[in-house]
C-alpha cells in the first residue's frame, strides 16, 4: 500500500498502522492527498491545523494546539 507523497521518519511496518495514516492523511471521500494548513493564532502559544481535501474542496479537521 503506497502512502502518496507525505514522507514519514518512522517504519510503516503494519497493517493498522498503514490504514491509521491513510485515514488521517487522505480525504474520506475520493482518496486524495490532504492539505495541511498550521495558523498562529492569537491566543498565546497555540497553532489551529486545518485539513482539506484539493479535489473535493472539503474541510476534514480542524484542531487547535497548545504549545507547552
Amino acid at each position: 500500500m503506497e502512502i502518496g507523497k507525505v514522507n514519514y521518519f518512522e517504519k510503516v511496518e503494519t497493517s493498522k498502522h498503514q490504514e491509521f495514516l491513510q485515514a488521517h492523511n487522505n480525504c474520506i471521500l475520493c482518496g486524495s492527498t490532504l492539505e495541511l494548513q498550521h495558523i498562529r493564532t492569537e491566543e498565546p502559544h497555540t497553532i489551529k491545523e486545518e485539513a482539506h481535501c484539493p479535489e473535493c474542496e472539503m474541510r476534514t479537521r480542524a484542531k487547535i494546539y497548545t504549545l507547552q
